[in-house]
């Protein structure tokens, strides 16, 4: 399969360069950190990366204005972030990408958080943005609003069991189908937040580049990222490196992008635990990810604590399907895995160029030991 190449997000400890030191005896090849680290990186002879975020609304957290709208008009924040299609968040945010790209002796930037709101942020935070500013923008990109908000209002209801449909029908994939198809509204507002996000993606990749650096992305996995606005066959045209956040175990809620979380956290909130309608709704959602072929354990206890090593390993190898062999694949999992010999093991032989540990703590060396080892 050619060489894999180790990554590590952060670079922790008051002495930068022993612990670049301690990173690069280990086998690392990548260091995602900024500061101090770039320069103990690079000395170690490893590539330094740096990592940026998309619509945090920072100081304007308390300003309504900025933030994203659900179908009922109140305001949602998710991911500390607010509407991506403001236009004063998106400034920021690119300026933000051309100080980093002028940062010496990097290779290139990773680029998080660039997309709507995904499940695990809630359903009231998913199901947006339905601003005065998303309504121009779709109007502008051809893209029929009203229909887009009249549609995403009935999969609230649909949800929350005020729909039309036989719950035992919806929980199928080929009544879900059925639902979309009558509710075309849906599929055009995944459409929109598709356009949207590869727009800003687009124009931190004219920064990136311009700068003669790489540009890489912290992207939902394949099962997930249709969801909230990401695309690997739009992003393929730009993107060097591609880390899907393949997260199987991650202990903290909300877990955002974690598998565990981003498919346990909406039946949650429906209150459906321990009810006939929990076991419908995990099969449907986990048929429509796929990921039902490797997830036996269907109730929302089970899955959010954990899902099986296979489910990262059937990502990674969804992903090497959707890009071409000259883009690199760099998976990032959780570092505290108890399988973790296998997950990496399962990324490795599912086509990734690299693995990427997230996030470096002080007992790294031990816990990244057992993923090292080749598969």
């Amino acid at each position: 399969m050619g060489t894999c190449r180790y990554w590590m997000h952060g670079c922790g400890g008051d002495d930068k360069k022993a612990t670049a030191k301690a990173l690069k005896a280990a086998g690392f090849d990548v260091v995602v950190a900024g500061g101090d680290a770039v320069a103990a990186v690079t000395a170690e002879g490893m590539a330094s990366w740096v990592c940026g975020g998309a619509f945090g609304l920072g100081d304007l957290k308390d300003d309504d204005a900025y933030k994203a709208v659900d179908i009922a008009g109140g305001p949602q924040v998710w991911f500390s972030s607010g509407c991506p299609n403001n236009a004063t968040l998106r400034e920021r945010n690119l300026e933000s990408y051309r100080k980093m790209a002028a940062t010496p002796d990097i290779s290139g930037i990773l680029v998080d958080g660039c997309r709507f709101a995904s499940p695990a942020s809630g359903l009231h935070a998913f199901l947006t943005c339905f601003c005065n500013t998303c309504r121009d923008k779709a109007g502008k990109l051809g893209f029929d609003f009203e229909a887009m908000k009249r549609d995403v209002a009935a999969l609230h209801d649909a949800l929350t069991g005020k729909g039309d449909t036989p719950a035992a029908w919806a929980a199928t994939p080929v009544g879900a189908t059925e639902w979309l198809v009558r509710h075309p509204g849906v599929l055009e507002w995944l459409r929109f937040r598709r356009a949207c996000t590869t727009e800003h993606f687009r124009s931190i990749s004219e920064i990136v580049h311009g700068a003669g650096l790489r540009m890489g992305v912290y992207i939902f996995t394949p099962s997930l990222a249709p969801l909230v606005g990401q695309s690997y066959a739009d992003l393929a045209a730009f993107v060097d490196v591609f880390a899907p956040m393949i997260y199987r175990n991650y202990p903290k809620r909300p877990g955002i992008a974690c598998l565990n979380w981003e498919l346990s956290i909406l039946p949650e909130e429906l209150a459906i635990a321990g009810t006939p309608a929990e076991k419908a709704a995990l099969h449907l959602y986990l048929a429509w990810t796929g990921l039902d072929e490797v997830v036996s354990d269907r109730t929302i206890a089970a899955v959010q604590k954990e899902v099986p090593p296979e489910a990262v390993g059937r990502e990674t190898a969804q992903a090497r399907a959707l890009l071409d062999d000259d883009k690199e694949l760099a998976p990032i999992i959780y570092i505290e895995d108890p399988q973790m010999a296998k997950t990496a093991g399962l990324v490795r032989q599912a086509g990734a160029n690299g693995v990427n540990f997230f996030v470096f703590r002080k007992d790294w060396a031990e816990l990244v030991k057992p993923g090292l080892a080749e598969a």
